[in-house]
């Protein structure tokens, strides 16, 4: 399976210059170790962050389908310096680039909204899955699982089925950092519909089914009230 390559966005952690810190060793650390490639770029004004996403969308970059986006956080929103970049305004400015590409926002609260923002975000912007955290994480903590996310990432292919693979692996890891409070949506979830649906099989047992996208899920069986006949009785009706 080829890699997917991380197109990493990052903004500055501390006014303070001297003060080095940084996902990119992170990314070295999986380009040396697993072949993963990697674009990283520092951000400082929301004109360079749309700067390089505009970038991103660009098809020369089509093998780097996971948008890697590191900064400080608000609630719904990316912080660059002291600006909240909304939820709302990233979505807009994606508009639709994200056909199967995965979003990464390794930023405190971002993804601590209504569920249906972010339902809206992944319909405007075609992405297979965004992930984050919905409340303040400690910096080396989230570090420490954002390698494990992103070399996960790896393991399946990003299309419809396996982003329900990749779902459920990042669910797992995020039991294990439970402090972060992390959270992904994925495409398949905003495209689920409950219906109900009456099956009857030859044996004239009904069975109930809620139907959440092609799952099938028995919620009750209950049968026609017949009593099954004897062969006694089959003969007194005959004679009769």
């Amino acid at each position: 399976m080829a890699p997917k390559g991380i197109f990493c966005l990052e903004g500055l952690w501390d006014n303070d210059l001297k003060r080095k810190s940084s996902v990119q060793p992170m990314l070295n650390m999986l380009e040396v170790n697993s072949g993963v490639p990697y674009i990283h770029q520092d951000v400082a004004t929301v004109e360079e962050l749309e700067f390089y996403l505009s970038r991103w969308k660009q098809a020369r970059y089509r093998n780097f389908p996971i948008l890697y986006l590191a900064f400080h956080g608000e609630n719904e929103a990316l912080l660059i310096g002291k600006y909240e970049y909304t939820l709302d305004r990233l979505s807009n400015f994606l508009n639709e680039s994200c056909k199967n590409s995965i979003v990464m926002l390794a930023s405190c609260s971002t993804l601590k909204t209504d569920i249906r923002n972010i339902k809206r975000f992944l319909k405007k912007t075609n992405a297979l899955a965004i992930c984050g955290y919905k409340s303040k994480v400690n910096w080396m903590q989230a570090a420490a699982f954002e390698l494990l996310v992103l070399s996960s990432f790896q393991d399946t292919d990003f299309s419809g089925r396996g982003v329900r693979t990749i779902e459920r692996q990042a669910k797992l890891y995020g039991t294990q950092f439970s402090d972060l409070n992390f959270t992904i949506v994925t495409k398949p979830s905003i495209y689920q519909r409950t219906s109900l649906l009456t099956y009857k099989n030859s044996h004239n047992n009904f069975t109930e089914f809620h139907i959440h996208s092609k799952l099938e899920l028995p919620v009750r069986n209950f049968r026609e009230k017949k009593r099954p006949v004897s062969k006694k009785a089959s003969l007194k009706r005959i004679k009769k």
